[in-house]
């Protein structure tokens, strides 16, 4: 009998044992390794493998304005998804990382996630994999059958290029595959100058294109934010705690109204100094409008209708015509419309200018009282 209670009391102990590790183990998300902290970097998970085409459509079937045809070339290039034949990816690479995806797009597509994109630290403090001071996730020996790279010829297409599907290699000690080679992956993280041809984003790990040395998990590289390439796709984050990062929706919209600003002082300029005809001066500035929001300009009237009903005192006085004599007040009421445009895709015209008229009256101040654009 003695026997039979200590074999039950022993078993009882077991279950209160495992339980109690279980309750202090936490659940890794699906599809995500922890990254204990260190360095400096605070533990987080980290997707496994780099997004797919496959997961990638399934952000586009829930977000109809990231798609191929939809998508705003201004935040998304000339070249994106420019595999694809329409919506769908290319056959037999569902399981491949997702190509030709700006910076842009991989945040949306990580917010949409719940996620976020990961900070250089966090990318490489992943990679490395408790490996500090070794050249690959996987020690100093030479890449040769661990990653996908050195595959560039002269017959390779950028349109579809020889990615191999995510998993392909073995994983680094976290649990990770292709932290290097296959494509290279965004990060959060902003080239710390703005070059004269735009803003800059981070890129870790090397991608099929490179040779064993540019896959080096040190190695660093950057692209223009609103362009993806061939060799590039990412993979996403979840700060085991809270951070706050500007949200696409912000910073799509402050970017924009950024790049006009610059694109219409430069018209305005070309036509002060006789290389443009001022009678062209309207047509530019309506291809910029166009460009950039995907409106046309004369809906600027819109927005100057909006803020001559909620404006200060002299704002009913503001002309509908030529409102260009008020471009820089003009790019402010984009810069807050084409952040609700973004922020509630879902919404009709008439539901994104009730929006706007709500955070016209909340920023009226600075709408009106900033100086420049």
């Amino acid at each position: 009998m003695r026997t039979l209670t200590s074999i039950l009391c022993g078993l009882i102990l077991s279950a209160l044992l495992i339980f109690a590790i279980k309750l202090s183990t936490p659940e890794v998300p699906e599809g995500m390794a922890l990254i204990p902290a260190g360095d400096g970097v605070d533990a987080f998970y980290m997707d496994v493998y780099e997004v797919t085409n496959a997961q990638y459509r399934k952000f586009i079937d829930a977000n109809p304005q990231w798609e191929k045809d939809k998508a705003l070339t201004s935040i998304v290039g000339d070249d994106y998804l420019s595999g694809w034949n329409g919506n769908m990816y290319p056959k037999r690479k569902a399981n491949h990382p997702v190509v030709k995806v700006s910076w842009f797009a991989a945040k949306a597509y990580a917010e949409w996630m719940g996620k976020e994109l990961p900070t250089e630290a966090q990318w490489e403090r992943a990679a490395r994999g408790t490996l500090e001071g070794k050249k690959y996730p996987w020690g100093d020996a030479k890449p040769r059958k661990r990653a996908n790279y050195n595959r560039y010829t002269r017959s390779v297409s950028f349109r579809n290029p020889p990615t191999k599907e995510v998993g392909s290699y073995a994983p680094n000690r976290y649990g990770l595959y292709d932290m290097v080679g296959n494509v290279e992956e965004w990060s959060l993280d902003r080239l710390d100058v703005d070059d004269i041809h735009g803003r800059y984003h981070r890129m870790r790990g090397g991608s099929w294109f490179d040779g064993a040395k540019d896959i080096q998990v040190a190695k660093r590289s950057q692209h223009p934010v609103n362009e993806g390439m061939g060799t590039l796709g990412f993979r996403c984050v979840l700060p085991k705690t809270e951070t706050k990062s500007m949200k696409v929706a912000t910073d799509i919209a402050a970017w924009l109204s950024d790049e006009m600003c610059g694109q219409f002082d430069s018209a305005f300029y070309s036509v002060s100094e006789g290389y443009t005809a001022p009678v062209n001066l309207d047509a530019k500035l309506a291809d910029i409008v166009m460009f950039n929001t995907g409106y046309p300009q004369t809906f600027e009237k819109e927005l100057i209708r909006v803020l001559r009903e909620v404006g200060p005192e002299g704002a009913e006085d503001m002309p509908y015509e030529a409102p260009i004599i008020y471009y820089d007040l003009i790019l402010r009421l984009w810069r807050l419309y084409l952040e609700v445009h973004f922020n509630h895709s879902e919404e009709s015209v008439f539901g994104k200018l009730r929006l706007f008229k709500e955070r016209v009256t909340e920023n009226i101040d600075d709408i009106v009282l900033s100086d420049g654009c």
